[in-house]
């Protein structure tokens, strides 16, 4: 097909004609829509029987990141091969080559930052990284004024049954913010994620009571422990994975204790389940019992605080919450039937003494495991 064939099939494509125009030494043709998210700008190069197409949208496009996409030389397809792109103001650091679909001879040139692509890696596979099941960077890969979402791609080494992740022996991408703001933070104790950047270290991570432990293995094969609040993971690792200078990299921090927070374990019979240890906080813990526990006789939680003094209550027969604390050592457990505020006071207690006060309990009994 001609390059004038090419140009008349894209104007009946678009139902309108296509404006010529020339951006640096490149001739091409403009399309420009508006939309209520604001201007989409199309830029299509028809040479030598291929078309080569760019595009901004939100209103964001500017002449000289046109140019720059344009000016990328062809790569070999079938991986993708980041190109440097230095423009000032601009936060997307490389253009990408995206090879046309089959019986299509449209390639696609996009702006990434280095921190949301595997140099080298095959293009079926970052296609697959940017789809709504890895990033969502696809639905908004033509902002060329967005902020990067830097990726990780990452992998349970332990059984989560019912969680956010399963286990797997594949890696899986993922945006890299979640995983250290939702996924390991809130994981089970002691079940391990492994999460790698774009730039060869791996990030191996467990919840240990309210922080966030583990090792951070670099390209060079050093490695360093981590230690740190749980809630601070990605202002501490955040630089890691968008692709920063690591100077100065904090992976040891004291941090503060959190408050009011217990880990728990629970079944339920219509309100989900966790066999695994989450931590949750005190008021979540307390809503528990009301809309879960007592619905459904036989539904039973576990609260656990920081230095392992447990509480756990059950829904019995008759609709009443029985709430007891386990001794081992003695192979049996002291409880009774309580109202749902003197469960929320002992959880209180739980919480914020670290220890369980059901022996305190007037009316307590003691029952014997065997």
């Amino acid at each position: 097909m001609t390059d004038e064939e090419i140009i008349e099939r894209l104007r009946r494509a678009r139902g309108r004609d296509l404006t010529p125009g020339r951006i640096g030494r490149h001739r091409v043709l403009i399309d420009t829509i508006s939309l209520p998210a604001g201007v989409v700008t199309t830029v299509h190069r028809v040479r030598d029987g291929q078309v080569t197409v760019v595009r901004a949208s939100a209103g964001s496009f500017r002449d000289d990141v046109a140019e720059a996409l344009l000016d990328v030389p062809p790569v070999p397809p079938g991986s993708v091969q980041p190109i440097p792109v230095d423009l000032p103001g601009l936060r997307l650091t490389h253009a990408l080559v995206l090879s046309p679909e089959p019986n299509d001879e449209t390639v696609a040139v996009v702006a990434v930052h280095h921190s949301e692509v595997r140099p080298g890696e095959p293009e079926k596979t970052f296609r697959g990284s940017i789809s709504s099941h890895g990033t969502g960077l696809f639905h908004h890969l033509n902002d060329w004024n967005r902020r990067p979402i830097p990726r990780a791609d990452a992998r349970l080494l332990d059984d989560w049954p019912g969680g956010m992740m399963r286990r797997s022996a594949k890696l899986h991408p993922w945006q890299a913010e979640r995983l250290l703001t939702r996924v390991a933070p809130d994981g089970p104790a002691a079940v391990r994620v492994e999460i790698h950047d774009m730039r060869g270290h791996v990030l191996v991570l467990r919840r240990h009571w309210d922080r966030g432990v583990g090792t951070l293995t670099f390209p060079s094969g050093a490695s360093a422990p981590i230690d740190l609040p749980r809630r601070d993971l990605w202002a501490a690792l955040g630089p890691v994975f968008r692709g920063e200078d690591l100077r100065g990299l904090v992976t040891d921090s004291p941090g503060a204790p959190e408050r009011d927070v217990l880990e728990m374990r629970y079944q339920t019979e219509d309100r989900g389940w966790a066999s695994l240890p989450v931590m949750e906080a005190l008021d979540s813990c307390v809503a528990r019992l009301d809309r879960q526990i007592l619905r459904t006789a036989g539904n039973w939680a576990v609260f656990t605080s920081r230095s392992d003094a447990v509480i756990q209550v059950e829904c019995t027969e008759d609709g009443e919450l029985w709430l007891e604390t386990p001794d081992p050592g003695a192979e049996s457990s002291q409880g009774r039937v309580v109202s749902v505020p003197e469960a929320a006071a002992l959880l209180e207690i739980l919480a914020r003494e670290d220890r369980s006060a059901v022996a305190d309990l007037p009316g307590v009994q003691t029952v014997a495991w065997a």
